[in-house]
């Protein structure tokens, strides 16, 4: 039976509104109810799911679609359910509404990432309805706590629950999304991404009186030191794979502009300082806590001892967490069909490997010898970049880029599994 494609993307459209309109905000997260909803999609198609908790309310939901070969490493479909929190106040709508406005879909997940939720739900239910068969067993994952550093969710269920999504290959977050670059169109595939390393670095001196100044405290040493980090740059190391990407954008490795810098090197950043606890005492003690991003090919002792050569030797340094870098070959079949799909869809324009600074769940999955791409499409117009949407306040999706980016996925997806578009939706 062939399904009709536009009941496809009304249905998407649907599933990404209701998503959005559960605060599933991290923290405290409640990844559950979003999760419960999905379980509740798959079940009325006949699909099963098994929802594990890693806490109570951090839900994971698993659900296979079997294939026709078991022993073909299958297919992951992955996204997270669990959103930043929002500062009400910067939003001009509702950011759990999921309100229609311009041409957009508005709210706090739409980007990041309930809309690829929304594909690989829909995409899955859509091959049960049509009795279709794939090649592979197919995979959907919907995951807590991404945004917290997947403790509670992708880490977990790699770690405690490898069964339910061993996989040979992933697709997940932050890739696809058109990248307008004077007058070129790229669309950035995700091959690799930093991993991250959190450090408290804390410093003492004697405490006092408020009201007898000097010019050694805990507070003048700290603060010296975040001045020195913010002022020194890391050792520059820049990858096989980010040399390719600066070749086939045709920009110079010595400074490729702000976008790209991260990828060329480690970088950290001050992110929360603590001192003091009462008004009138000098502390004796300060801390802050430094977001550490890795490249590939370094780790955490390495990262560190770079981190001390340019802090010196006083500062105490305690590791929070952390999390590996991972990279993926470009030269793959998967990646070769979706650079073919997107530059068909968008003539003129092209597909790149790309290193996220950032992290997603892709780090996880890399442990279990999967081969994970970064692949959430979606056509943006120029002035509605990618950066400013991810993470930001008024949060929201183009609704004919949303369209045009699960046509994409739902070709790659389907022809990777063995099956042709046009025998599956009409």
């Amino acid at each position: 039976m062939k399904i009709a494609w536009e009941g496809v993307q009304n249905a998407a459209l649907d599933i990404l509104r209701a998503l959005v309109r559960l605060d599933t905000t991290n923290p405290p997260g409640n990844e559950r109810i979003a999760a419960d909803l999905i379980a509740s999609s798959l079940g009325a198609h006949g699909i099963a799911s098994v929802i594990r908790e890693s806490a109570p309310t951090r839900a994971n939901l698993v659900a296979r679609l079997a294939g026709a070969d078991r022993a073909r490493p299958a297919l992951l479909l992955s996204s997270h359910t669990d959103v930043v929190p929002v500062e009400p106040s910067g939003w001009t709508r509702e950011p759990f509404g999921a309100e229609t406005h311009q041409g957009c879909i508005w709210g706090r997940g739409t980007i990041d990432m309930k809309s690829k939720g929304a594909m690989d739900l829909v995409l899955l239910c859509a091959l049960q309805r049509a009795g279709a068969i794939p090649n592979r067993d197919i995979i959907l994952a919907a995951v807590a706590d991404e945004e917290a550093g997947s403790d509670l969710g992708a880490k977990f269920l790699v770690e405690r629950h490898p069964e339910l999504v061993r996989a040979g290959w992933v697709l997940n977050e932050v890739g696809g999304f058109t990248l307008h670059v004077g007058r070129r169109r790229l669309y950035p595939i995700q091959v690799a991404e930093k991993g991250f390393v959190t450090v408290k670095m804390t410093v003492t001196a004697p405490p006092g009186h408020g009201s007898m100044p000097r010019r050694e405290t805990a507070i003048a040493k700290i603060s010296a030191l975040i001045t020195k980090l913010v002022n020194t740059p890391m050792r520059r190391n820049i990858t096989p794979l980010m040399k390719r990407t600066l070749a086939e954008l045709g920009l110079p490795e010595d400074d490729p502009g702000p976008l790209l810098r991260p990828m060329l090197s480690n970088t950290v950043s001050p992110t929360i300082l603590r001192a003091g606890y009462k008004d009138n005492v000098i502390p004796g003690e300060a801390s802050v806590v430094l977001d550490g991003r890795t490249i590939p090919g370094e780790d955490p002792e390495s990262f560190m001892a770079e981190l001390r050569k340019i802090v010196g030797p006083e500062p105490q340094f305690e590791l929070v967490k952390t999390a590996p870098p991972a990279e993926t070959s470009p030269d793959t079949e998967l990646f070769e069909l979706i650079r073919q799909r997107v530059e068909a869809a968008d003539p003129g324009a092209r597909a790149i490997p790309w290193m996220t600074p950032g992290a997603t769940d892709n780090k996880f999955y890399a442990r279990l010898g999967s081969h994970c791409y970064g692949f959430s499409p979606v056509k943006l117009h120029p002035h509605m970049p990618f950066g400013s949407l991810f993470h930001g306040n008024d949060e929201r999706l183009p609704i004919d880029g949303f369209f045009w980016g699960l046509k994409v996925y739902a070709e790659v997806v389907l022809e990777f599994a063995g099956l042709k578009f046009g025998d599956i939706f009409i």
